[in-house]
Parts: C-alpha cells; sequence; structure tokens
C-alpha cells in the first residue's frame, strides 16, 4: 500500500492542482457570460484582436478566464502561418500608447518628481506584457506562452520587429520563472515512464540511443540524476542534471559512459561529476537561475555522501571548431609535417599515428578560445563556458580527446573541460564575473592563452584598418570634411588624396614599419597624412606643436622616424637634431611633402598589415619623469572605433563638429576615427571658437570637446536651447568635467553631456550610456568588450564595489607596449594581462566608474590616503569658488601636507577661514588642507588637464622654506 506523499514538492503541486481547477470552473462561467454578451466564436486574426482587447479591457475575472483560455485554444490550434499572424498583431497593435507615452514624457521633463517617473514607467510599457500577464492566469497558460517565445525565437531572424515580443516575453517569463519557485526532484529508473521518455527526448549533450542505454544511466548506485520543475508545469521538466559518483575527475566521457565499465562503490566515492545538463524547454532560453540550481544538486548529494570532496563537471566545447576555422593557426605545421588544419580534415586523425601532436597543438587553442575569445557583453564566445564560468565555478582542467563521438569531434575535435565548484569561493567567483567578467581558471590553464589571431580572409574589412575604413566608406560623392572656409573634402576627396599622400611617403623613403613624425598645424592634409601612414604601412608620430626643440631632439632620438613632416619655416631648426630622418614640410597651403606626390598617384594599394602591427606611437605627458612612446596597434584602433561609433549610435547622417587638436589621441582616434567608421561627416575648424562652434550646431548633431569647451561656451550668452535644438550629443573626456558644469549645460540647454574615460595606452575604457542615466563626476560604464576593476596598488588584490584603488583595464583596445621600455611594459601588467592604469578610482554599486585622480597625486598625510579629488569636490561646492586643485608637498611633521590650491570668482569675498571653517563639518582632520592658496588660474596643458605635478614643484617649499 502506497503511504502518502508529505514532500513539500507535493504539497505544492497538489495546491496548484487544486487552484487549477478552481480557476477552470470560473472560466466555465465565464464562457457562459460571454456567450450571452456575443464575445464567443468570431473569426481568426481578427478575433485574435477584438478577444485581445476585450481581455485588456478587464470585463471580470471570470469572463477574462474564459477569454484568456480561448486566446491560448486559438493558438494552440494555429498552424505556422496563423501563428506568425498572431505574433506580428502582438508586435504592431499591442505596443505602448505612443500618444500616452508623448505626455508622460513631456510632463517628465517639465516635472521630475518620483510620482511622474511611475506614469512614465507605466506609459512605457507595452500593452502585450499586461495582455500576456492575464493571459497566463488561465489553467496551462504557462506552457503555451512559453511555446510562444519558442516560435517567436524562430521568426526572429527573418521578422525583426518581433524582437520587442521576444523582450516582452523573457522579462515576464523571467519574473514568473524566479528560482525560489523551482522544485528539484530526483529521477530514477522507477520514475514513471512518460518522464523517462521526456528524460530521452530532452537529452541535449551526450544522446541517449534507447531504453537500455537510460537504464545504464539512472539504474546503477554510482548514478543520480536530478530535474528541476515549476509548479505551474508540474510534469514538464525544465532542466535535468546527470551525475556520476566516481574517486576521480575523469578526461574522457568514455570513462563515464562506457557500457563494460566498472562501477563505483560509493561509499568510496570522492568526486561528484555533472557530466551532462539538459535544458528541456527553448522558450526558457536567456532565462538564468544562476549558480542556485547546482548548488542545490550539491547540497544533496553532500547529505547523500558526505564523504564527496570534489565536484566537477565533464562538459563540451561545442563553439570551438567553429571559432578555430577562422584562426590563422590552422595554418600551422605540426612537428610531423603536415598543417594543424589540413590533419584535423583527415576523418580519421584521432585514429591516426599522430594524435598525440594533434592534441598538443589544440591545447592552447582550446585555452584561447574558452579564456580570450570574447563576444557580446564582453562575454567567452562558449556558452557552456559562460553558463559554468558566469554560475561561479573555475576552469580546472583541458581534455584533448576526451570526447571522440561524431558530435565530440565536430563541434570541439574531441575536447572537453572540467569546470570545478568550490562551494566557499562560488559567490566571489561570480561576481569576478559579473562585475569584471574576469574568468577564473587555473594557473596551468591560464599560461597556454595566446592571442587570437583570426585568418585575413575572414571578411572583406580584413585586419588592416585601412580596409576597414574603406569598406564602411559611402558614397564618393559624400562629404567628410566641411572646413570653415566652406571647403569640401569627399569620400573620394578623402581616398585620392591619401593615395597622393602615400605615393609621397614611398618616394621619400618611407617603408613599412618605419616611423614618420609630424608637427604641422591642424589642416586637411594633416589628416590625409594620417590615413596615407596607414595605408603605407607606416607608424605615425604625432606631436604636439607646443613642443620645443630640446624636447623634439628626445623624441627623434627615441624613435628614429625615417621622415619628418613640420610646418613651413621650422625645417632649418629641424634638420638640426633630425639625425638620418628626412624632412618635409606640410601646412594648408602645401608643403614639399605635396610636391613629392609623383604622377598618377590617384591609386595607391595598402601595404599588408596585421592587427598587431604597429599604426602609431603617441608620446604621454611625461609628468613622472622620462616621457614613454605608447605603441598602438591597428587593432587597437580599429576595435575603439567600433565600438564607439556602435556605442554612441553614430549613422551616416550624423555630422560632427571638430574643435579639437589632431596631435592628441581625442581628436584624431577617437573623433577622426569614428566619423571614418560611421561614414559621417564633419565640420573641421583648426581651433575653438565659442561664436562659431555656436553657429555650427543649426548644421551639426555632435560636438566632442573637453571641458573647458564647455565652459566656454556657458560663458556665451547664444548658448540656449533652441541653439542646441539640432544636437542629439556632447561628449567631453581628457580631463574631469565638473558637476557644476554639467548641471549648468543641463540646465541651460537640455542635454546631458556625456563624459567619458580614456587615455593615451588604452583609447576610450568607458562611456557614460547613450541611453541610460549619465551621471555627473562618474565616467560611466566599460565600453563592449574592455574589462575594467579595481585593485589594491602594490598587491594587486580585486576590490570590491564601492573601494578606493588602482584602475587596471584590459580589452582590444589596450596598447602594445612602450616603445623601446619593455621593462616599463613588463611593469605596466598583471600577469593575466590587465593594464594599470595609474588613475585612482572606484566602481560602484549599479557599475559607474569614478575617477578620482592619478596614483601619483594620492597623498599620503600623517600616514593616512587623502583623495584629492574627494577634497576638491567640497572646496568646488562652496559658493564664490570656481575651481580647486589638492596637491601634496613635503611637510616636515606629515610627511606630505595637504594644500589646496583655489581659484576664486572675481567678486567673491571667501577666503581661506571661511573654507576651513566650511570644511571642518564635512571631512575628516587628516583630509583638511593645511594651507590654502589663493590663485587667478589652474596651469593646464593643451588638453585642458590641470598640472599637478607644476603645482607641486611651485609649492614644494611652503612648508618646509625658512
Amino acid at each position: 500500500m502506497r503511504t502518502q506523499d508529505r514532500r513539500p514538492e507535493h504539497k505544492l503541486l497538489t495546491r496548484q492542482s487544486f487552484f487549477s481547477d478552481f480557476l477552470q470552473t470560473l472560466s466555465d462561467r465565464g464562457r457562459q457570460f460571454m456567450a450571452l454578451v456575443g464575445l464567443e466564436g468570431a473569426d481568426t486574426a481578427q478575433d485574435f484582436v477584438s478577444l485581445s482587447e476585450a481581455l485588456l479591457r478587464g470585463q471580470g475575472e471570470a469572463s477574462g478566464l474564459a477569454l484568456a483560455q480561448d486566446i491560448l485554444a486559438e493558438w494552440r490550434s494555429a498552424d505556422r502561418q496563423k501563428r506568425l499572424d498572431y505574433l506580428l498583431i502582438l508586435a504592431r497593435q499591442f505596443g505602448p500608447d505612443l500618444e500616452k507615452l508623448e505626455k508622460a514624457v513631456e510632463t517628465w521633463q517639465r516635472d521630475r518628481t518620483p510620482e511622474n517617473a511611475i506614469r512614465l514607467h507605466e506609459a512605457a510599457e507595452p500593452k502585450r506584457q499586461e495582455l500576456i500577464r492575464r493571459l497566463n492566469m488561465a489553467p496551462g497558460a504557462t506552457g503555451t506562452i512559453l511555446d510562444m517565445r519558442t516560435e517567436t525565437l524562430s521568426r526572429m531572424g527573418e521578422h525583426k520587429e518581433l524582437k520587442a515580443v521576444d523582450a516582452d516575453l523573457l522579462h515576464l517569463i523571467s519574473s514568473w520563472f524566479n528560482r525560489g519557485f523551482l522544485v528539484m526532484r530526483p529521477i530514477d529508473w522507477s520514475t514513471s515512464a512518460s518522464l523517462l521518455e521526456k528524460v530521452i527526448r530532452y537529452e541535449a549533450v551526450h544522446a541517449i540511443a534507447n531504453w537500455d542505454d537510460l537504464r545504464r544511466r539512472l539504474a546503477p548506485v554510482d548514478r543520480r540524476c536530478f530535474a528541476f520543475f515549476h509548479p505551474r508545469l508540474p510534469d514538464e521538466p525544465l532542466i535535468f542534471v546527470e551525475v556520476a559518483l566516481m574517486d576521480h575527475a575523469p578526461a574522457a566521457i568514455a570513462e563515464v559512459l562506457a557500457e563494460d565499465r566498472a562501477e563505483t562503490d560509493v561509499s568510496k566515492a570522492t568526486t561528484a561529476v555533472f557530466y551532462s545538463i539538459s535544458n528541456c524547454q527553448v522558450g526558457l532560453r536567456g532565462v538564468s537561475f544562476g549558480n542556485f540550481l547546482l548548488k542545490q544538486v550539491v547540497e544533496e548529494l553532500q547529505r547523500e555522501y558526505p564523504a564527496l570532496r570534489d565536484f566537477v563537471t565533464l562538459s563540451p566545447v561545442p563553439g570551438f571548431a567553429a571559432w578555430l576555422r577562422d584562426q590563422e593557426a590552422l595554418d600551422t605545421p605540426l612537428e610531423t609535417g603536415p598543417t594543424l588544419g589540413a590533419m584535423l580534415e583527415r576523418p580519421d586523425w584521432h585514429t591516426h599515428t599522430v594524435p598525440d601532436a594533434v592534441a598538443k597543438a589544440l591545447e592552447p587553442l582550446v585555452a584561447t578560445y574558452l579564456l580570450a575569445a570574447r563576444g557580446q557583453g564582453n562575454q567567452p564566445l562558449d556558452p557552456v563556458a559562460r553558463f559554468h564560468l558566469g554560475n561561479g565555478a573555475s576552469l580546472d582542467r583541458l581534455n584533448m580527446l576526451g570526447d571522440l563521438s561524431p558530435r565530440g569531434l565536430k563541434n570541439a575535435h574531441g575536447a572537453m573541460v572540467n569546470y570545478r565548484y568550490h562551494l566557499k569561493d562560488l559567490e566571489k567567483n561570480h561576481e569576478l564575473y559579473a562585475m569584471h567578467r574576469e574568468l577564473v581558471a587555473a594557473p596551468a590553464v591560464r599560461k597556454l592563452v595566446q592571442t587570437p589571431k583570426a585568418r585575413g580572409k575572414t571578411s572583406p574589412a580584413g585586419n588592416h584598418f585601412f580596409d576597414q575604413i574603406r569598406a564602411r566608406a559611402p558614397s564618393p560623392d559624400k562629404a567628410f570634411i566641411e572646413t570653415s572656409d566652406g571647403r569640401v573634402i569627399t569620400y573620394g576627396g578623402m581616398l585620392r588624396r591619401s593615395s597622393e599622400l602615400a605615393h609621397a611617403l614611398v618616394k621619400l623613403g618611407a617603408k613599412p614599419g618605419d616611423r614618420v613624425a609630424m608637427q604641422t598645424e591642424k589642416c586637411t592634409d594633416a589628416l590625409m597624412l594620417y590615413i596615407a601612414c596607414i595605408r603605407a604601412g607606416a607608424a605615425l608620430l604625432p606631436l604636439n606643436t607646443a613642443y620645443t626643440i630640446p624636447e623634439l631632439e628626445y623624441f627623434f632620438g627615441d624613435a628614429k622616424p625615417s621622415l619628418i613632416v613640420c610646418a613651413p619655416g621650422a625645417e632649418g631648426d629641424i634638420s638640426k637634431i633630425a639625425g638620418d630622418a628626412r624632412v618635409a614640410t606640410l601646412s594648408a597651403d602645401g608643403g614639399t611633402l605635396c610636391d613629392a606626390i609623383p604622377e598618377n598617384a590617384a591609386d595607391f594599394t595598402p601595404v599588408p598589415r596585421g592587427p598587431d602591427d604597429l599604426a602609431c606611437i603617441l608620446y604621454t605627458s611625461g609628468t613622472t619623469g622620462r616621457s614613454k612612446g605608447a605603441m598602438l596597434t591597428h587593432e587597437n584602433l580599429a576595435s575603439n572605433a567600433r565600438v564607439l561609433a556602435e556605442t554612441w549610435h553614430f549613422s551616416p547622417d550624423d555630422v560632427l563638429i571638430h574643435a579639437l587638436p589632431i596631435f592628441h589621441i581625442h581628436g584624431l582616434f577617437v573623433a577622426t576615427n569614428v566619423i571614418l567608421f560611421a561614414g559621417a561627416s564633419m565640420l573641421f575648424y583648426e581651433k575653438f571658437d565659442p561664436a562659431q562652434i555656436i553657429a555650427a550646431m543649426q548644421r551639426a548633431t555632435v560636438l566632442m570637446g573637453v571641458p573647458t569647451f564647455y565652459v566656454r561656451l556657458l560663458g556665451h550668452k547664444g548658448l540656449t536651447e533652441d541653439a542646441t535644438a539640432k544636437m542629439r550629443l556632447f561628449v567631453s573626456g581628457s580631463a574631469p568635467l565638473l558637476p557644476e558644469t554639467f548641471h549648468a549645460f543641463k540646465e541651460r540647454t537640455g542635454h546631458a553631456i556625456l563624459e567619458r574615460y580614456g587615455m593615451t595606452e588604452t583609447g576610450m575604457n568607458t562611456s557614460n550610456p547613450y541611453d541610460g542615466e549619465r551621471i555627473a563626476e562618474t565616467v560611466g560604464l566599460p565600453l563592449t568588450g574592455t574589462e575594467v576593476r579595481i585593485a589594491e596598488p602594490d598587491s594587486g588584490k580585486i576590490l570590491p564595489a564601492g573601494e578606493i584603488g588602482v584602475i587596471e583595464v584590459r580589452g582590444p583596445n589596450i596598447f602594445k607596449g612602450y616603445w623601446n621600455m619593455p621593462e616599463k611594459t613588463a611593469s605596466e601588467f598583471r600577469t593575466d594581462g590587465f593594464f594599470i592604469t595609474g588613475d585612482l578610482g572606484m566602481i560602484d554599486e549599479r557599475g559607474y566608474v569614478r575617477i578620482l585622480g592619478r596614483g601619483k597625486d594620492l597623498v599620503i598625510s600623517g600616514g593616512f590616503n587623502v583623495y584629492p579629488k574627494e577634497v576638491e569636490s567640497e572646496i568646488d561646492s562652496i559658493e564664490g569658488v570656481v575651481e580647486s586643485a589638492v596637491i601634496g608637498v613635503p611637510h616636515p611633521d606629515f610627511g606630505e601636507g595637504v594644500t589646496a590650491v583655489v581659484v576664486r570668482a572675481p567678486s567673491s569675498t571667501v577666503d581661506e577661514s571661511k573654507i576651513v571653517s566650511l570644511l571642518e563639518s564635512r571631512l575628516a582632520k587628516f583630509k583638511q588642507p593645511k594651507k590654502i592658496v589663493f590663485v587667478d588660474e589652474l596651469p593646464r596643458n593643451t588638453m585642458g588637464k590641470v598640472q599637478k605635478a607644476v603645482l607641486r614643484e611651485q609649492y614644494r617649499g611652503i612648508y618646509t622654506a625658512r
């Protein structure tokens, strides 16, 4: 006689059954009501619309359930075409009420209260979300809605508008399938046949051939299987987890599934092996249950088998073979003669006499694929790696020749992986992944990682930077540049002129890999020279026009350019320090470089250059000693341009106001490259003039500038909301943007300035979002493909959100190293490839990065760390203060004395005593300045950055002078 089942999940399912019966009774009564009022029995697509609208109007609970059941029944009986029709109706007719949304937006912009924010949120919600919620009240609805999403996913490729429907379905399904609702049930050979049949059907990793094969997986005592269910789908498993109890971590699936294997004595089992995890419902794709599910299985196994100490997977690597097809490594000869690619094309390579040589060549490539090959959101390309590493596992071991089944050979050339689950490390590892996309791996695996090198045949745009520019170039007649005097250079003209100058470079002796130094005025030909260098395979060395002869002598001696291009009139002095380099001139009016252009130079065949080849050298400011030449590659430039054009929503319709210098990364590699990659246009100004820039806004859409630009614009009466009405984006960088400037600009124009963060060595790393909230005093979120973390400067220990440390970055945008300085390069990188920026900062709870100053600007006073930005923020908020700079200078008692250099407003009466008094209640005593100095202005470099090194030198004797 069967005893009553008292398990909690049984009670939950029993209550669910009672609730479903109750709802069915309600819907039957509702259907009787619908017949009376004429809502029952209409025709297909139009009927779907009328029934759905009636359901949204809400005509009572009983009739609502009946309506929901009729709509769901209509879906279940429909063929594929009718189902597509229904989904398109949801996309086109059940979106947000646009009139209501526009009114809510206007109200919110006029009065930003919490209540109006709620109204805006409600107005923005598509009507289909509420419709789907009401449908889900009907008995059996949840499974049908999952089926709707499965159909939506299969149709999105041909009907892009269904992406909005899928987003709503995913949003709702994610909330319904909260992991707390899921019920885990063991599956064994005594489980009902109907459920066992589903185990066979849904097995997605290692196919189950027949019932005997299934018995071999479930009947032995050293095999366990668990399934997870949702109360609304009591007979439909969501996920199966198959486990083998063993005395070691297996290296091959044959150890687990071989028919003649010996059973493990479970009393001696030390290792639980998760060898198959199958997602049963396509409609749940993208719904994450976190590490909750596997953690629950681990805890259950630990209760049953206390001797278990290791929990590992034996996982496939499903995307490896597809990724490898585009890698240069396939062309590498093996020790035995043929190339890796040629050997892998042999169907019997794994039974050949040299499988070990193939496995040896594949192992570092598998490690590279799993740990270095990244996709959207900087996540691993491999879906299984994303699942396990994202859930807190570590990559423990690679197993070459681990799966020699036809499927394993086709998808991964036989490779398998052991991911290890340490319960005590799950949360920490998960946080590293979620916050920083950092992947935890055993050192033996990590050291195998190489730089991925795609074959040149992967795309028409290739790996060569100029090929990508040319591939994105719009019509030859489209304007690329319009100068301040109205002269227009089209994209066709850009290609022609850069070809001519590339020929001139070659004629003057510049060879691939040579450095070409450029110190000229800002003109269109200087920009063409940059593109010409890329085409000719040379590395451009752009130099600040303010550099003096002694400074230039250092740069020329270090970089050893073969050609120096300078302004006319400067060639005499330049020739004296040029060494073996040839000297040419260039300006808006021509020069000897232009004179070197040969006849028939309208076309130039680009010199082949790979992604790792040098594209340019930019020298850093050198405030901490010898100036360093940062080597940027073709892929550094290309990856940053691609990401920025996408992040900032650039299109060919955009017109950029370009008033930045072109010897700096901001004006040359951010502004110019983004325009080239978007096929857009720019208005090209030699210098920044507020009146001229405001007038240009009538024809432009984007301005990129430094904070000084925005301060000067605010000082001009012509800056109004009307003047900026046609603009869509204002970007600020190269120096910190004061919150007062951010808020004043937004108040005056309605535009929130987008602040981003980059540096010479890395290009851009982070950006405030284009669509999301732009927050003053932050530089936003990491760009796609770039990892950002905060670490202790000395130990490299990774710090959690909210803690201050040094900012470290990793990604395809990070430079190759410092020219002629291998030791310095090595010291600036962590062993896992992260570049130590030297900037102090923190990542807040929302993931936004805040910059708190340079590491060298940190003040250590009396043994306490003082972050200048924190003190500056408090001083700058005092009425009458324009801005401040906080520095540390030698102090006989404290080591360094906190010193504030302050600029007052012209009519301000604020003095040292008032500032000191106000700071006493705002800052700890050790953070308060020991002295305050007033100046008319702070020293700045050409990009607007405050030169604190100058201030430290100027005031270094303020406490020690006698």
